[in-house]
């Protein structure tokens, strides 16, 4: 029962395969930020690996050893939530950096359109011989 839990509460970050055109994007914008990620990731992998088998072992070990497997679950599952955790800090600050970015980019445009239309108000004044 326990194991079909597990399976069903994994998070969609733990599916592989998901990830090779976003390290490919990330390598080629930051190769430092790609090789964390990917460290973060395996990590993750690792231990959602390790979660699985120690829920395997829970519920294949029937009602009697159940006690004895339960620590083995429970620090497995904390070590796979930390894991997870810690591509999800990645993740927001990564994602906060290019919110700052954009928002930069956004103003710097906002600048130069407010010049524009005070240069389009100027020569709009000059064609009426103002």
């Amino acid at each position: 029962m326990i194991l079909v839990l597990v399976l069903a509460a994994t998070p969609v970050l733990a599916q592989p395969g998901d990830d090779a055109g976003f390290i490919e994007y990330l390598r080629r914008q930051d190769p430092a930020a790609a090789d964390r990620f990917v460290t973060l990731r395996n990590a993750r992998d690792a231990a959602l690996a390790d979660y699985r088998q120690a829920s395997e072992r829970y519920s294949a070990g029937g009602p009697a050893l159940r006690s004895v497997s339960l620590p083995a679950l429970q620090q497995a599952r904390r070590r796979y939530a930390e894991a997870s955790l810690a591509v999800l800090d990645f993740l927001d600050e990564r994602d906060r950096g290019v919110i700052a970015k954009l928002e930069a980019d956004a103003a710097r445009v906002k600048h130069l359109l407010e010049e524009r239309a005070r240069d389009r108000a100027e020569l709009q004044r000059m064609l009426r011989g103002e």
